[in-house]
């Protein structure tokens, strides 16, 4: 048996202790507050981290990249745009 019996008012007390605070705590959390500053302590108020990198691209090799790719993109839309021409003159064509 027990040396000295717990009373009711200290039961309660004892409840409140955790209760009080868990319940502070969620509803500050589901209102988007922020009760102890977690946040700033966990690190997920910073922005991601970059780095940024100066890439000094050669002059002549890219000129002639860029050059031949733009033919080379030309030359495509001049081929997609026979062929919707093409499929526009098979669907307005009656049969």
């Amino acid at each position: 048996m027990p040396r000295r019996k717990m009373t009711p008012f200290a039961r309660f007390f004892i409840v409140m202790l955790i209760i009080v605070p868990l319940a502070y705590f969620g509803a500050s959390w589901y209102n988007g507050e922020d009760p102890l500053n977690v946040r700033q302590y966990l690190g997920l108020d910073e922005p991601a981290k970059t780095e940024q990198v100066s890439v000094t691209p050669d002059d002549d090799t890219s000129q002639a990249d860029l050059k031949l790719q733009v033919e080379e993109l030309e030359k495509k839309l001049q081929q997609c745009q026979q062929e919707l021409d093409k499929l526009k003159s098979q669907v307005n064509k009656p049969e």
